[in-house]
């Protein structure tokens, strides 16, 4: 599993990828990209030709930004694009 963030200075301590990819180290050929920026944008999916899904997860910056530690966001909102919802 590989997950990057495309985020503003001021918040990217609080979007873990290092704990996200720890929860679904089991999970191979899975890219998560987490954005979070002011500017917002679409959620994303798709396999490229090799294979691996990409999965692209926005992040309210506002909300993210008054947190004190994004990561339960973060997880949820993985694990429902993951499908892992019960």
């Amino acid at each position: 599993m590989v997950v990057v963030k495309v985020v503003y200075e001021d918040i990217a301590d609080k979007i873990d990828t290092q704990y996200i990819r720890a929860q679904f180290s089991n999970l191979p050929n899975i890219g998560i990209v987490f954005v979070c920026t002011p500017e917002g944008g679409e959620e994303d999916d798709w396999t490229d030709e090799d294979g691996l899904r990409h999965i692209v997860i926005h992040l309210p910056y506002d909300e993210v930004q008054k947190m004190p530690d994004a990561r339960p966001m973060m997880l949820k909102k993985a694990k429902e694009r993951l499908g892992l919802v019960s």
